[in-house]
């Protein structure tokens, strides 16, 4: 409905009202705007000479996003020509009132992964200025704020809002979340603590600064106080600190310091998650793939101190971890400089646990490759032996230690039987097997010494596979000898080109034998023994199949 008139300016009124229908949001995905109410209202009153004072009032109500009226007013100059025109230099005027009972709606322009609710009040006007910038003024108010990444475990419960417009900026108060906690760690002296010790109550986060609405340039401020930041069955932080979120154009700048008042994290639960590598991308039935948005520029200068309670648990490990860290972006780059120590606890391996007798991770550049300088020890026994880890991250070295020292074999089996081997060899095959992978990485611990190949087998010391005895003379009456009797140690090693030199050490007994073996041709092969078992041999191998 409209009614309007022209005599060298114009008036009238016109009157836009919703009947029914509704406004789909071009979002991803798109979704109906659920209108119940849209009503559009706009005068035009003559003024100055040639000039109309318009003035356009719109009042839209949802059912869910809740209940808006804006109201704009300016002069409307008509031209000589016949034309209608707006000048830069005259003042414009807008008003708008927002009652906002359900901000659940954000949530669809920000994803899956992040859930957004509360209720927000604005009371807002702006005036223009002859330079074209604007004057504004009103309040902000918001109650029950609801801001939770579930997979991240941040959940900001029921925060209160309160901003104001001063001119062109935009002054946020004071954005207040009161610490609750929802989730109890598993953790049994974190849970104790958060819930227990008065020290853990009464925590929250406040949020203050100021965005300029020109500019597109702002500060936050963050404070911190007893804030469980991170709330998941695998991961736990309650933080207390100050961090300011510097935006001076298109970048972002957070500095300060954080200290972790009580925190746990289970690398068990970690390393059970599965995740979609960083080249994945899911798309929903009727998407399409949208090109990539250029990464937002983000600097970083945080200075993290773990504080006297913080803890981590599996892979076998449950340890104290102490320490200050200052992490740092710049660039694209993420370094750190610091170190990180654990405090007393214990590592489980191979069924035996193991004092961390020492533990520190230093960090010196690149924050994916510290170096490392670990060793945990079997304690209580004759011999204290153990593993240590030292190396970078990436590139780790991995020793058997005891105090006092012994040979590795005896490393191992006071680590693993809490006692030295056996004489008879009886426990060769097994530390042999186990001390193959302890010291893994991939790589047999033998060959750290260019060893190719160690082995234990059961037979006779000096055998070529031949069906003919080894000797020819009587050595012993005794013919009852055990499997264990007849193991023997072959270590290897190929020194050239089809040259083999090869050493075979009884375990119950004092033969020895020394063997160099060259390949002839396939399956052909001469050897020659010196030792116990001395002789020249021609071997061929060859396999049969049915």
């Amino acid at each position: 409905m409209f009614s309007l008139a022209f005599d060298r300016a114009l008036s009238g009124d016109v009157n836009v009202k919703r009947l029914s229908g509704d406004f789909i949001v071009p979002a991803e995905p798109s979704f109906p705007l659920g209108l119940e109410t849209m009503d559009v209202h706009i005068a035009a009153r003559p003024a100055d000479q040639g000039s109309s004072r318009v003035t356009a009032e719109l009042t839209v109500a949802t059912k869910e996003m809740g209940r808006a009226t804006a109201k704009a007013s300016t002069l409307l100059h008509a031209s000589p020509e016949g034309g209608f025109d707006v000048r830069d230099s005259d003042v414009k005027t807008v008003e708008v009132h927002a009652d906002i009972g359900n901000l659940a709606w954000l949530s669809l322009f920000v994803g899956d992964a992040m859930d957004i609710g509360g209720s927000l009040h604005a009371d807002v006007s702006a005036r223009s200025r002859p330079d074209g910038t604007w004057a504004t003024s009103g309040t902000v108010t918001g109650e029950q704020i609801r801001v939770v990444r579930v997979d991240d475990g941040v959940r900001l419960l029921d925060g209160e809002l309160r901003g104001h417009f001063e001119n062109d900026q935009f002054i946020l108060d004071r954005l207040y979340f009161p610490a609750r906690l929802r989730v109890t760690p598993q953790e049994w002296r974190t849970a104790e603590w958060v819930s227990e010790n008065p020290d853990a109550k009464d925590g929250g986060l406040t949020l203050t600064g100021s965005w300029s609405l020109y500019e597109s340039t702002g500060l936050i401020n963050i404070d911190l106080y007893r804030y469980p930041l991170l709330q998941r069955s695998d991961r736990y932080a309650m933080v207390t600190g100050k961090l300011a979120v510097d935006a001076p154009g298109e970048k972002f700048a957070i500095s300060g310091n954080i200290m972790v008042d009580a925190g746990w994290v289970d690398m068990d639960m970690l390393a059970s998650v599965p995740s979609l590598d960083s080249d994945v991308v899911v798309i929903r039935a009727g998407e399409t793939v949208g090109q990539a948005s250029a990464p937002v520029d983000i600097e970083l200068d945080i200075i993290v101190d773990l504080g006297p309670r913080f803890y981590i648990t599996g892979y076998g490990v449950n340890s104290g971890l102490v320490g200050q860290m200052r992490i740092m972006m710049s660039g694209g780059r993420l370094t750190a400089e610091g170190a990180l120590r654990t405090r007393g606890g214990a590592i489980e391996i191979y069924g035996q646990r193991l004092q961390l007798r020492r533990g520190t991770i230093t960090f010196q550049g690149d924050i994916t490759n510290p170096v490392l300088n670990i060793e945990a020890l079997r304690t209580g026994l004759a011999v204290e032996a153990g593993v240590r880890v030292a190396g970078t991250a990436k590139r780790p070295r991995i020793d058997l230690v005891s105090y006092p020292d012994v040979s590795d074999v005896q490393k191992l089996s006071w680590l693993l039987l809490g006692r030295g081997p056996d004489d008879s060899g009886g426990d060769a095959a097994l530390l042999f097997s186990v001390g193959t992978s302890f010291l893994a990485g991939g790589e047999p611990f033998y060959r750290k010494f260019g060893i190719d190949e160690l082995s234990l087998r059961s037979g006779e010391l000096g055998s070529t596979g031949s069906l003919l005895p080894v000797e020819s003379v009587v050595r012993d009456l005794d013919s009852g000898t055990s499997d264990i009797e007849r193991r023997f140690l072959v270590a290897s090693k190929n020194i050239a080109a089809g040259f083999t030199l090869s050493l075979e050490q009884a375990l119950s007994d004092t033969g020895t034998v020394g063997r160099i073996s060259y390949r002839l041709a396939r399956g052909l092969s001469a050897e020659l023994s010196v030792g116990t078992v001395n002789g020249i041999a021609l071997i061929y191998r060859t396999i049969f199949t049915d």
